[in-house]
């Protein structure tokens, strides 16, 4: 019996050949991306690229998919090729490691994705891509804030400028409008309040940027369903452009 069995009762033989032939790009590996790609390795995607640059720590270990003491201190997308090839040996896992700004972002090849998912978390870098995925007309789901949030009942797919609550959304929204974009795009969201992030002891100096990052509260519920209605939304588009 093929992995994939289940998954064809839903989807059909031609669904499956369909997500075997699709090519879908994942920016983050964080709690949400980790969830969402190990997802569209179980559904049958043909060609995965992910694209991050960090390592797994121990403080990823109550959320990350990926997270296990044996992988502490192994690059996330080290691990995750790993896993990924665990799961089905025949899909092809292509890889980014690097923190991506805004002139690398333009250089990516984003013609040759069906459909990307924007699991950043950082600001100018999730700016930088998503302006960049708007100019070149790429299908593609961003994934706004899910840190110190605990009910994954309030997520929700809806228009980007629908958003309310989420304060990377708003921020988000802000850079949009300075560039002048006003684009309608989807979006995972949560209208749950978040609880604040702490200045604590073990907060650290962004490498990237030079900031002091505080330490943002996080559940394993929030970030990792965020994941799955993503990987899900870019499942459903590919299943449905067959249908139609």
């Amino acid at each position: 019996m093929s992995f994939s069995n289940r998954t064809e009762i839903v989807v059909g033989k031609e669904g499956i050949k369909q997500l075997a032939d699709a090519k879908v790009a994942l920016f983050g590996l964080g709690g949400v991306g980790a969830a969402a790609a190990l997802d569209l390795v179980r559904v049958g995607i043909g060609t995965i690229t992910v694209v991050d640059f960090a390592l797994v720590t121990e403080s990823n270990l109550n959320r990350l998919a990926i997270a296990f003491d044996f992988s502490l201190g192994k690059d996330k997308i080290e691990v995750f090729t790993t896993l990924a090839k665990g799961i089905n040996p025949d899909v092809t896992i292509n890889t980014i490691s690097s923190f991506l700004h805004g002139e690398s972002m333009e250089e990516i090849d984003y013609s040759g994705f069906d459909f990307v998912i924007d699991a950043i978390d950082s600001l100018n870098p999730k700016i930088n891509l998503i302006v960049a995925l708007l100019a070149t007309k790429t299908s593609f789901i961003s994934v706004m804030g899910t840190g110190g949030r605990i009910d994954p009942t309030r997520l929700k797919i809806t228009d980007f400028w629908d958003t309310t609550v989420c304060s990377l959304a708003r921020s988000v929204r802000k850079r949009l409008r300075n560039r002048n974009i006003h684009n309608p795009f989807p979006v995972v969201w949560s209208d749950e309040l978040p609880i604040a992030p702490i200045e604590a002891e073990g907060s650290h100096d962004d490498t990237h940027t030079g900031r002091i990052r505080k330490q943002q509260g996080s559940t394993p519920f929030v970030p990792q369903t965020a994941g799955h209605f993503a990987a899900s939304f870019v499942v459903r588009k590919i299943v449905e452009e067959l249908r139609s």
